[in-house]
């Protein structure tokens, strides 16, 4: 908090003056004189005693006398230290000495000195120099006084504003992922950033990219970054396609925004084999592919997201075949605008040839914010300044694992399985299976097949890895709480496994499809389960257990093993000729 010396002195004295100097004659001498003029004296040997005294007695002390050449320390290093310490109050310094030649008063001006007075001390020179200075310091101190509650309100304001943009940073710098492995820079021009960049995993073990940029910088731009950050990792983690992505973030920002405020943007999806690049670039700079046959420019094709209240038909995404060793480079237009002393900016200078160089080697990143460094050498800049460079390689992906195995007799067998970030992720199985052509006749079974799915998927994520009480819903606000501890759990990053594993067999009648489950959780006594809840009508008469309820009646059998970590559903079905 911000503190000050009062401008009203106590009555009865004058205020205490600190005199420094190695000579003690020197210094009892004009320690007797201030003492006839009305102050308290306090008195210091060399320099190094007095920033210690300073420092000991700082709300006390009114005006300093200071000796310009001592033992230890001379007068000009203590005096820089004193008015380092003393930089919300004035506090009057008068240097002393015999020399009187005109480098050691600039010395003395130089390291903090505000007037100068020479041995022997003639009173009447004293007395003026001591009145000057008590009056510019009064005339400080009230001014100081007046601008105290603004002083102390600007500081509470930058407290405020530091934790917020530390709360903000981490809610949306939290639910990335793979930031690691990528080569990322994100400076902004003030507190806050107007530039944002979002990663995600996709439930093939893809990632998806956004870099946004919002009009403006500080706070007001950054404001909308939540619910576009919100946006991009729910619909993400779920599988949403990138169009319908876009769409979502595209209406938000066009409800949330000012009409002349909207957020240019670059968005990748990189498939989980990492075969494939599909993006879009709505007024962002040209994002830059290097492959083994050179450069490819991603250039704008569009309009920024929030401008329009749907998106216009050149919103198409389009599409790029990826190899690994290939890498990504993505940038807000800060970049290319930074300037150096001379005001030219960096897309003019430095920025081209270090691209053109990318083609000969594996990585720019680090290169182009060396280049960008030494351009700009500490030069203010007027806008956020965001990089991201994505280097294709196998460390990046963290792909669930995945297998399909065809018998000869039609029949087939697909398996799953997700780890860590990635639970939560479960697309449905028409997204996983049909892609595969796995679902050719099975569509008039699909929807048994996700309701079975689903419910035992959910039990043994919320019940297997993340210890969710089933008894939370009977409450009467038992569903809500439930459901937030379940996203809370997610959000905080879970860890575990669930192998998913579906097996078709065609029979002479119809089919068979196999389902089995099983998590890295710790367990349940499966005997105790089933005798406390051994029915479905025991089930359906709650409020929650009707999920299970539904599999046993859908399927020809459920059961659990291995204290309830592996789940089997059988369910059969005949072909109506």
């Amino acid at each position: 908090m911000v503190k000050h010396k009062s401008a009203e002195k106590p009555t009865g004295w004058r205020g205490c003056a600190l005199v420094v100097d190695d000579d003690s004659s020197s210094r009892h001498l004009l320690a007797r004189m201030l003492h006839h003029e009305g102050f308290r004296v306090e008195e210091a040997c060399d320099g190094e005693e007095a920033v210690t005294k300073f420092t000991a007695l700082y709300s006390q002390i009114d005006i300093v006398f200071m000796d310009a050449l001592m033992p230890r320390m001379d007068g000009f290093e203590a005096t820089r230290r004193i008015k380092a310490l003393n930089k919300l109050d004035f506090v009057p310094l008068i240097f002393q000495s015999a020399l009187q030649d005109e480098d050691t008063l600039l010395r003395g001006i130089e390291a903090g000195g505000d007037d100068f007075i020479t041995k022997p001390y003639n009173h009447a020179v004293l007395r003026a120099r001591i009145l000057a200075m008590e009056r510019v310091r009064d005339l400080q101190r009230r001014v100081a006084a007046e601008h105290l509650p603004l002083l102390e309100l600007l500081e509470r304001e930058d407290e405020e504003q530091v934790l917020a943009e530390r709360i903000f940073s981490q809610a949306i710098k939290n639910r990335n992922v793979a930031t690691d492995q990528l080569g990322l820079l994100l400076r902004p021009a003030a507190m806050f950033s107007g530039d944002l960049v979002l990663t995600q995993h996709l439930p093939d073990g893809g990632l998806r990219v956004l870099l946004g940029d919002f009009t403006g910088h500080g706070l007001a731009a950054a404001v909308a970054a939540l619910p576009v950050a919100d946006a991009f990792h729910a619909m993400t983690r779920k599988g949403v396609e990138n169009e319908e992505i876009l769409a979502e973030l595209n209406r938000k920002l066009y409800q949330l925004l000012p009409i002349e405020r909207f957020m240019a943007a670059c968005l990748i999806s990189i498939s989980g084999d990492g075969q494939m690049l599909h993006w879009w670039n709505g007024g962002l700079p040209s994002a830059w592919l290097r492959t083994q046959d050179g450069l490819h420019e991603l250039a704008s094709h569009t309009l920024p997201l929030g401008i329009l209240p749907e998106l216009p038909d050149s919103a198409e995404l389009r599409q790029h075949a990826l190899q690994l060793g290939d890498s990504l480079l993505m940038f807000s237009d800060g970049l290319l605008e930074a300037q150096n002393c001379d005001g030219i900016p960096f897309e003019n200078a430095a920025f081209r040839p270090t691209l053109k160089a990318w083609q000969h080697t594996e990585t720019v990143f680090s290169k182009m914010i060396d280049a960008l460094d030494n351009h700009c050498l500490n030069t203010e800049q007027a806008d956020d300044i965001a990089v991201v460079e994505i280097p294709l390689n196998c460390s990046l992906f963290t792909t669930p694992q995945l297998t399909v195995q065809r018998a000869a007799n039609g029949g087939w067998t697909w398996a799953i399985e997700l780890h860590d970030e990635h639970l939560g992720n479960l697309r449905s199985v028409d997204a996983m299976l049909r892609p595969l052509g796995l679902l050719d006749g099975l569509d008039a079974h699909l929807v048994a097949l996700e309701t079975i799915i689903a419910e035992l998927y959910s039990n043994a994520l919320e019940h297997g890895i993340l210890k969710l009480s089933s008894s939370l819903k009977s409450a009467p606000d038992g569903f809500e709480m439930y459901y937030e501890r379940r996203a809370d759990s997610l959000n905080a990053g879970c860890t575990g496994c669930i192998h998913l594993e579906i097996n078709y067999q065609p029979t002479n009648t119809g089919g068979c499809i196999r389902i089995r489950f099983r998590d890295s959780g710790t367990g349940f006594d499966v005997a105790d389960w089933q005798a406390s809840d051994p029915n479905i009508a025991l089930a359906a008469a709650r409020p929650w257990g009707r999920g299970i309820a539904l599999v046993r009646q859908l399927c020809e059998s459920l059961t659990y093993q291995d204290q309830g970590r592996l789940v089997e559903a059988v369910y059969r079905f005949e072909t109506v000729r």
